[in-house]
């Protein structure tokens, strides 16, 4: 039998427990409590401008504003085979709202949640999802590479805010384990553009600085992720490479 802690894990500040009908469990920002709710997030519209593994869909606020519900789903062959059906404990998505929060609380760039949830089945079995406030005007860098009008300059631009965010977070002690260039959102803003690191859900915390060793490995694996993406190069060059190991090196501790 699941023990209360094995089921919520770690709850930050500011948020609640929900726990509705039909096997759902909701951990919800204290401020939206009462419009985010299973049933809802099951009933949002799909939104044909966000798509990572899975499909996103957007709910609109009582404030006007939308939120993204993003569906978990595996990867590779476990996707094949379980799809979006989990058994670790705590649930994924309440791991990566604790992790969130923390990094946010640190002053790192990454997403803001409003509510993470799971739906439990047979057993140790359950889906989960994940609300989070839309980012307006934000895009993936692989997006942003593939786009003609960022240019030169503004492809530098973006290059240098995610290298200095990629730098934030391994100063901060994140091993992210699924570092990819669809989890760097980049957000135009009037001084030039900003970097979010997003999908921390499989992140491993260090005490203190990331060591060289895993700061090296994660990069190689956004490389790995990158050619995987675009294995001649044409969009993320090696120059384009250097660039970005450039600024992530010369990015202060500051």
């Amino acid at each position: 039998m699941l023990t209360e802690k094995v089921i919520w894990g770690v709850i930050p500040d500011g948020f609640r427990k929900v726990m509705e009908g039909g096997g759902n469990f909701l951990v919800v920002r204290e401020d939206r409590a009462g419009e985010i709710n299973a049933r809802i997030c099951r009933a949002a519209i799909p939104d044909a401008r966000y798509r990572g593994r899975s499909s996103l869909r957007a709910i609109r606020l009582q404030d006007g504003n939308f939120a993204l519900v993003r569906n978990y789903q595996h990867g590779g062959l476990l996707g094949r085979l379980t799809g979006q059906w989990f058994f670790t404990w705590p649930p994924r998505p309440f791991r990566e709202l604790a992790i969130t929060e923390e990094l946010r609380r640190r002053g790192l760039r990454t997403i803001e949640v409003y509510a993470a949830g799971v739906q439990c089945a047979c057993g140790p079995f359950y889906r989960g999802w994940l609300v989070t406030r839309e980012l307006g005007g934000a895009k993936d860098l692989w997006a942003v590479l593939q786009e003609e009008a960022y240019g030169p300059s503004g492809l530098s631009s973006a290059l240098r805010a995610a290298a200095e965010t990629v730098r934030a977070m391994h100063r901060e002690g994140v091993y992210h384990c699924d570092l990819n260039l669809k989890n760097i959102l980049i957000q135009p803003n009037a001084g030039g553009v900003e970097a979010y690191v997003i999908d921390l859900d499989k992140a491993k915390l260090f005490l203190g600085k990331l060591p060289p060793p895993w700061a090296k490995r994660n990069l190689k694996r956004l490389l790995r992720s990158a050619l995987k993406l675009d294995p001649e190069r044409r969009l993320l060059s090696a120059a384009s490479w250097t660039e970005f190991l450039e600024f992530y090196h010369g990015a202060t501790d500051s």
